[in-house]
């Protein structure tokens, strides 16, 4: 006789490194908390993106797990779900820091002065390495994901790319107010000026070098004038 009871399917989540991918009622209490955000729950999620970047800083991204993430943050493996698909997500939800700021310090900065290129260079040279020198960990964490992870590795690239293509915008219009050389190359200068400018940056917080801020911003701003031919007291209109 056949059982009138059909046997339910028994659904068994994925298991990564980083710990359940999650399904269900916690896939759908992600996708509502961006449109219902309140104090407690946003409290709850900074506490989350703070405790990874502890996490992450302490263990390494191969070896950190969530259980680790909801354990430094005291709050229950349900609620790490609700904000977050794995931990790959926070991972890349942390990284967009790094963007924001940069679009915070530097591009909002450069878009909204004009005046005296040299000048500006300064400032917005001095807010980059601000910028680096405040996330350095998550700039040595995104090298070591980068390389497991072809869509972080995307990500830094196609950044890069919009770094490029902003200052050779800057070069040419230097140029086409003829206050820079208008022999030189705007994309192959900028490809040179944008990757020295991110190594030199990286590099002053990852090795034992003692060179000050101050000193590094004024060096590299020298470069930028040399490689870009600009002429000292040039004012945009």
């Amino acid at each position: 006789m056949v059982s009138r009871v059909q046997k339910q399917k028994v659904v068994t989540p994925e298991i990564t490194r980083g710990g359940w991918v999650a399904s269900g009622v916690a896939a759908e209490r992600r996708a509502t908390s961006d449109t219902s955000q309140t104090i407690k729950a946003k409290r709850t999620r900074q506490n989350l993106l703070d405790a990874a970047r502890l996490t992450f800083a302490e263990y390494g991204y191969t070896q950190a797990t969530v259980e680790q993430i909801v354990a430094k943050a005291g709050v229950a493996r349900g609620s790490f779900y609700t904000y977050f698909e794995s931990k790959l997500d926070i991972f890349r939800h942390l990284v967009a820091l790094i963007d924001k700021s940069i679009e915070r310090e530097v591009v909002s900065f450069e878009r909204r002065h004009s005046g005296n290129p040299i000048d500006n260079l300064l400032i917005s040279n001095r807010n980059y390495l601000a910028v680096v020198r405040a996330n350095a960990d998550l700039y040595r964490l995104v090298e070591e994901v980068a390389a497991q992870d072809k869509s972080v590795n995307e990500a830094r690239i196609r950044s890069r790319r919009e770094h490029i293509s902003r200052v050779a915008s800057s070069i040419r219009r230097w140029q086409s107010h003829g206050l820079a050389d208008s022999t030189i190359d705007a994309i192959t200068t900028a490809t040179a000026l944008v990757s020295m400018l991110s190594g030199v940056a990286q590099w002053l917080q990852m090795s034992d070098v003692t060179i000050s801020d101050h000193d590094a911003v004024e060096s590299l701003t020298k470069i930028w004038i040399s490689a870009c031919g600009l002429q000292s007291g040039a004012v945009l209109p």
